[in-house]
């Protein structure tokens, strides 16, 4: 059996055990208290956006969806390439698609975790015996370790670190981007419920999470506010709340114009990446205007949410739900992979 074929099935059974999550099932019991340590851990990671993770991938990773992305990859790997994955930790299971893409072209990953999320990748890998043998976690530095190639995920300080050290190696290394939404005034009710899980799922912690709105002339900014109030609760994180009352100190010292709505800040700004609790909001005369400035600031921009701006953009709502097709910084990895 080749190694293609256990990654496939072990990604079948991922996806299974994790749309059969139950509490009252014995089967859980390590699953649960692997939850219980990454919560001590993380603060951020909160039971319930931890399970949300879970459910998200217990949807992509069906048979059907599997398929359907590797079916245009013509995979022969005859001698497995170690590849060290630096995972980053700011939302849980953010490394897992790199890891799946490894083990389906066959190769072997050599794992530095994040010290903010350091249980539940090894929890999952630990599910199946047959795929433990190719999957390695590193608990000190890297440097007397053996590796073929790279892939790496930090902020923009250890990109450049990661880009110097690994510069003899192939790499895929990622630095920070954002999601941003293109507001046209046609949203339903729905939707701008749905740009608040773009906004505030896992705290707007992800690179994919939206920290730039884009709004027309004209527009009621509170109909955003409004819209997305279902996800209050966000303020009864202590980390959040600190986060949120510091932003809203230091706007008012400064004498900054925002708009507040009691656990989320608007702030007009041209900057792209917002501070947690607070989006940035621009104006836009013109959708070809604007394609422009989004199209020349590819760089700093991970995901398009919006009803009708392009042809790349996605739902609102949607923004953290990849399918396993979706890559990031659309550096398609199972093509890199394949060309080791």
């Amino acid at each position: 059996m080749t190694l293609k074929r256990e990654g496939n099935d072990f990604l079948e059974n991922l996806g299974e055990f994790f749309r059969n999550i139950s509490l009252n099932n014995s089967k859980y019991s390590d699953f649960f208290e692997s939850i219980k340590l990454a919560e001590r851990e993380n603060n951020w990671f909160t039971r319930k956006n931890i399970l949300n993770a879970f459910k998200v991938w217990g949807k992509n990773l069906t048979k059907e969806n599997i398929d359907t992305w590797l079916e245009k990859y013509k995979i022969i790997n005859s001698k497995p390439k170690t590849i060290l994955m630096i995972m980053p930790g700011n939302i849980p299971l953010v490394g897992l698609h790199d890891l799946i893409c490894i083990l389906v072209t066959g190769n072997k990953a050599l794992i530095k975790c994040s010290s903010k999320d350091s249980i539940l990748i090894p929890f999952i890998s630990s599910l199946k015996e047959d795929i433990k043998k190719y999957i390695n976690f590193i608990d000190g530095n890297i440097n007397d370790k053996k590796f073929d190639a790279v892939i790496a995920t930090g902020s923009n300080n250890s990109v450049r670190h990661f880009k110097f050290y690994f510069s003899n190696y192939p790499s895929i290394i990622r630095n920070n981007k954002t999601g941003v939404a293109v507001i046209t005034g046609k949203e339903s009710k729905e939707d701008l419920q749905g740009l608040g899980d773009d906004l505030l799922l896992y705290f707007g912690l992800g690179c994919r999470n939206v920290s730039k709105i884009f709004i027309p002339r004209g527009y009621d900014i509170n109909k955003i506010m409004e819209g997305i109030s279902n996800q209050s609760k966000v303020i009864n994180l202590d980390k959040y709340c600190n986060n949120y009352n510091y932003n809203k100190a230091l706007y008012s010292i400064n004498k900054a114009d925002f708009i507040d709505n009691g656990f989320f800040l608007l702030k007009e700004d041209p900057n792209w990446v917002s501070p947690i609790s607070t989006a940035y909001f621009e104006y836009y005369k013109d959708r070809n205007s604007l394609f422009n400035k989004i199209n020349n600031n590819k760089d700093k921009v991970q995901c398009i949410v919006s009803n009708v701006f392009s042809k790349e953009s996605i739902p609102f709502g949607s923004s953290q739900k990849p399918e396993l097709w979706d890559y990031a910084d659309e550096i398609d990895t199972v093509d890199f992979l394949n060309k080791l």
